[in-house]
């Protein structure tokens, strides 16, 4: 017996869309959902339900995720027995990198649903994930008077979720249907305010870069000077509001006070001084080993030689490197920057504006953010570049949705 297309279909937006919108409940939500995806995609493959699908941008994207994989794999049996603190357990580091052989099996599934709808669940759920993940936010925030982190059990991956889900709502002021326009601007504010809770710093201008990169692609020429003026000053009123409300402007106090007040006694927190730290001793191992690498599951043990309890050098490309030499940043440039190349050499249909918007938004949150920060190698960061690049490689393949069987 099998599934008719129509099911399918239905089956995978509605677990796309549930995944995606209730990811802030717990870290691990993307993540096994990605590979529970997988495992069943593999499974219709088998029984002929399903059709491997290779071609265009899929196979692009494939191809530089287990590129990336099978880099972190050499490097780490070149480095094995060396410097890793629990001998017994090194074997099973690689597989926090295994999501990473994965796209093949998720891309058949995902290729089952029509390249628009594709396009549309990710921004309706992403608009819902701010409506979701925003109660979190303020109770956390407001009551529990913590930083807020939702289920991510930490708050700068949760920011970075909520900058990118917020900027992808904004796609819904597209839609013709005026109820999916509030929804997208309630998810945009309830995204940008759940980054605000979450008072990471580098993470805070995102939504703002997603605002005037929608403006550029969507908007230039259609909004009088005017309405442009009253937009920005309505943001920016809205961001002071949240800064306020949310503390998140004490995380600017000590650069203000140098930056602008010129107080010659303040000082910078101690985060700026142990990344500039990381950043100086990460580079020179770099240097010190650009082809052979360290292995990423030596990683901790530099950085513990400083005195920090880190599992990353907080830069993601000297992470990179770090790790696996020259080859390893290539490897990770090449797929990080992947999703912007699909997008761009797409043809100029109407889905072309949204893919490049979310291309945009998601290599620019990974970059940005993984300047000071990590890139790949926490599960929410590789699971969330994982569904979101398929997307939009699944999306960009023609007639996406003919490899399914059409009987029952």
């Amino acid at each position: 017996m099998q599934l008719q297309r129509s099911d399918l279909t239905r089956n995978t937006t509605w677990a796309l869309f549930a995944i995606l919108s209730l990811s802030s409940l717990h870290k691990a939500v993307m993540d096994f959902s990605f590979m529970g995806t997988a495992g069943l995609a593999l499974i219709y493959l088998l029984i002929g339900v399903l059709k491997p699908r290779l071609d265009g941008a899929i196979g692009l994207f494939v191809a530089l995720s287990g590129l990336y994989f099978a880099v972190q794999l050499i490097y780490f049996l070149m480095h094995f027995g060396t410097y890793f603190p629990k001998p017994d357990d090194e074997w099973s580091q690689p597989l926090k990198h295994i999501n990473f052989l994965l796209p093949f099996f998720v891309a058949a599934r995902l290729a089952t649903v029509p390249r628009e709808s594709l396009l549309r669940t990710m921004w309706i759920a992403a608009a819902v994930w701010g409506l979701v993940s925003l109660p979190i936010a303020l109770y956390q925030g407001l009551i529990l008077n913590m930083r807020v982190e939702g289920g991510a059990g930490n708050a700068i991956p949760f920011a970075a979720m909520s900058a990118l889900f917020s900027s992808f709502a904004l796609l819904g002021f597209n839609d013709p249907d005026r109820r999916y326009r509030w929804l997208a601007a309630a998810g945009f504010c309830a995204g940008f305010l759940c980054v605000l809770f979450s008072q990471t710093k580098s993470i805070i201008p995102v939504p703002l870069f997603g605002l005037g990169l929608y403006w550029l692609i969507f908007l230039r020429g259609r909004m009088k000077v005017r309405h442009v003026c009253l937009a920005v000053v309505g943001i920016l009123l809205f961001m002071g509001v949240g800064l306020y409300v949310s503390d998140s402007w004490q995380r600017f106090s000590d650069i203000w006070a140098i930056a602008v007040e010129g107080d010659e006694t303040a000082q910078l927190g101690g985060s700026y001084t142990e990344r500039l730290t990381m950043w100086s001793q990460g580079l020179n191992g770099v240097l010190e080993a650009p082809w052979s690498g360290h292995g990423f599951q030596n990683r901790r043990h530099f950085i513990g030689l400083l005195g920090y309890d880190y599992n990353h050098w907080h830069n993601g490309f000297i992470t990179a490197a770090f790790d696996n030499g020259i080859p390893g940043l290539v490897a990770l440039v090449l797929l990080l920057f992947c999703p912007v190349w699909i997008a761009w050499r797409c043809p100029r249909d109407k889905l072309f504006s949204p893919r490049l918007f979310m291309a945009t938004i998601l290599v620019f949150v990974y970059v940005w953010g993984g300047a000071v920060n990590q890139i790949f190698g926490h599960v929410i960061y590789n699971a969330l570049f994982l569904w979101v690049g398929l997307v939009i490689a699944v999306s960009a393949a023609p007639k996406a949705s003919d490899d399914v069987q059409g009987s029952a």
